[in-house]
């Protein structure tokens, strides 16, 4: 569906790639705040729902409809959920600019957001490969206050000073190139975490820089993002969940480092990562691979306490459960306290 979209304008050179799912409660102040931008060329947005089964497409589809504004606009909804890897796929391959914003549908973007990641690519020469910004924390009432500091991206300047010190990046405020997608391809549909697969990328081409100003309010784990484990069932569901999102980033940086000559480099500093899943897998795996013995093969190379505290939650996943609903609790209680002081 198409909103004031003038086939015969020239391609933008930015996209907007805006990605909701059940979403309704924030999706519409998220969306506006991104067809709001100002300052800047037309840009190319794309309001994408991945099979949402709440109102999120239809609030979606109604901004699209409304909108008479500068920027060409559509708005787009997967037949069936895809989740965030092959998401970005399809909305890459729908897409036509040359610099890539991404929009959470539950996140607020500054009103020239768009504006000065631009201004910050074209400072670059456009070799950047990669633009990351700040964040001000947003909590699910939508009051914020202390700013989230990313890394300053410039430091890391190839594989080894990555394999070095992982940077710390937050996807919800970044933007990348097309030319990088490109380059190392689609990324694996069980794809989640592609903030830190986006951050290697670039590092391993052109570069990544992070402007140090907030240009997106975040609303910390998302709307979407998992809840307490109830019971057994679900913290087992929940840790398998997380198991398979952590594999698929380390095949996809792997498979990526490997297209340049890098795999060792990489295959080195994702060591520790590699051996705890490896961990985890055979703790997930058939009862018989549930052992101490398990545990003692991995403390060689990892925390024992650690290792014992996993073998203990997975083979009684009820003080597994028991342990997370605890952890959200206190979760709950450290935001609790930081909104009243934000707001006494």
């Amino acid at each position: 569906m198409n909103a004031r979209n003038d086939p015969g304008q020239q391609a933008p050179t930015v996209s907007v790639l805006f990605l909701a799912f059940n979403q309704g409660p924030y999706v519409e102040q998220a969306a506006r705040s991104i067809l709001e931008q100002r300052g800047i060329a037309p840009l190319e947005i794309v309001l994408s729902d991945d099979a949402s089964t709440d109102a999120t497409f239809d609030i979606l589809r109604a901004l699209a409809d409304q909108y008479r504004g500068p920027h060409q606009v559509r708005v787009r909804r997967n037949a069936r959920n895809l989740g965030i890897g092959a998401h970005y796929n399809a909305l890459i391959a729908e897409s036509t600019g040359q610099l890539l914003i991404t929009a959470a549908g539950d996140d607020l973007s500054a009103p020239n957001r768009a504006q000065r990641i631009l201004q910050a690519w074209d400072a670059s020469g456009r070799h950047a490969d990669l633009i990351a910004s700040d964040l001000q924390d947003l909590n699910a009432q939508g009051r914020g206050g202390e700013t989230i500091q990313v890394d300053d991206l410039a430091q890391w300047r190839n594989a080894s000073d990555w394999a070095t010190r992982r940077p710390y990046v937050v996807g919800a405020a970044q933007a990348f190139t097309r030319r990088s997608y490109d380059q190392f391809g689609p990324y694996r549909p069980n794809v989640v975490y592609e903030d830190q697969v986006n951050t290697l990328r670039a590092i391993l081409m052109g570069g990544a820089i992070t402007i140090a100003e907030p240009l997106v309010k975040y609303r910390r784990g998302g709307a979407s993002a998992g809840s307490a484990a109830i019971d057994a069932a679900s913290f087992l569901s929940k840790t398998r969940a997380r198991q398979q999102r952590e594999l698929a980033e380390i095949e996809q940086m792997l498979v990526d480092a490997t297209l340049v000559g890098k795999k060792a480099i990489v295959r080195s500093a994702l060591e520790f990562t590699i051996n705890r899943a490896a961990l985890l897998d055979r703790l997930l795996g058939p009862r018989e691979e549930q052992t101490l013995r398990a545990v003692l093969d991995a403390s060689k190379k990892l925390p024992f306490l650690w290792c014992l505290r996993q073998y203990v939650y997975l083979r009684w996943p009820e003080i597994g459960a028991a342990a997370d609903r605890n952890k959200a609790r206190r979760s709950i209680a450290r935001q609790a306290i930081r909104d009243r002081a934000r707001n006494p």
